[in-house]
């Protein structure tokens, strides 16, 4: 059903996220008076007019639904609403036939941009909202824990900043940390394989065993945030990006002493996202290890939560 003011999108690609996950786990938990439809990483065709789009054109839509008149809003924070409302989240989503959405939130899709590569606008969107935070400057030291989706996403961003160094960090070896380097991390290391202590072995493969300039977390538990405490360097800063739902804990001793800056960041700029996929500088194929029809999502959820998978899409 079309809402005042909304626009209708035939539904043909969603992607599973771990916030997704986390909620059908009970991990994340919601505040709904009602149960919704989940599903924010998606790509559809008008089935209306939004603005000057005409019916039929491919879009995405942001997820964050924004009052427009409250104090937050009003400053430019729309996404910080005092009455913010998220698509997937707290109204329904995208793992339908159809969503209603609001006009405004919805962005064409390029030509040069297939129906695979679109849903993933919105956590490129996450990825560079990243480096937006707190800019990484060129010729640092960086590291990424986690080399699921987020995290190959953000080090292809990262790559277009010219750092350095870029360490890709995973638990496992396998086709992630294989991706990683296929995407331009400089060295990969998998924490299990690593013989000596791979915190040393981490620090060594910095100036001075010092430590990286920049730590991105992605992996949003408490032995990823452990890690990346350990092998920043002092007054450097840890990035965090997972909705995972999960409380953390954490040596919070150990930040102030190092003087570290935690740095956490949310949904990002959908324009510039598909500017960067229009123009192939972020590559996703690879990351789509399996693609399920709607009906099938017990199946999908259950591949989406292994460790072996990086992006499960529902297809229509």
């Amino acid at each position: 059903m079309k809402i005042q003011g909304e626009v209708l999108i035939d539904i043909k690609r969603a992607g599973i996220c771990g916030t997704d996950l986390a909620i059908v786990s009970g991990d994340y938990k919601l505040s709904n008076a009602r149960p919704v439809t989940l599903g924010h990483e998606i790509f559809g065709e008008l089935r209306s007019e939004a603005g000057k789009l005409p019916s039929g054109t491919r879009v995405v839509s942001e997820i964050n639904v924004s009052c427009g008149h409250c104090y937050l809003c009003m400053i430019g924070l729309r996404t910080h609403c005092a009455n913010i409302q998220t698509i997937g989240m707290t109204r329904d989503g995208g793992f339908a036939e159809r969503v209603s959405v609001p006009s405004e939130n919805v962005q064409k899709v390029p030509d040069e941009i297939s129906d695979e590569e679109a849903v993933f606008t919105e956590p490129l969107a996450a990825a560079i909202q990243i480096t937006r935070m707190c800019p990484i400057e060129q010729g640092a030291i960086v590291a990424i824990v986690g080399s699921g989706r987020l995290g190959l996403l953000a080090l292809q961003v990262l790559k277009l900043l010219r750092p350095k160094l870029i360490v890709a960090i995973n638990r496992r070896s396998g086709k992630k940390l294989d991706l990683a380097k296929k995407y331009g991390a400089d060295l990969i290391w998998a924490t299990e394989d690593i013989e000596i202590d791979p915190i040393d072995a981490l620090r060594e493969s910095t100036p001075g065993a010092s430590g990286f300039d920049h730590v991105i977390e992605t992996t949003g538990n408490t032995s990823g945030m452990a890690l990346a405490l350990d092998i920043v360097r002092p007054r450097g800063t840890i990035h965090t990006k997972s909705t995972h739902g999960c409380p953390l804990s954490f040596d919070v001793t150990k930040g102030v002493v190092k003087e570290i800056r935690i740095q956490g960041s949310r949904c990002g700029p959908f324009d510039e996202a598909l500017t960067l996929l229009k123009e192939k500088k972020i590559l996703t194929r690879d990351m789509v290890t399996h693609n399920f029809p709607l009906n099938d999502y017990e199946k999908a959820f259950s591949y989406a939560g292994s460790q072996n998978e990086i992006k499960v899409i529902f297809t229509q």
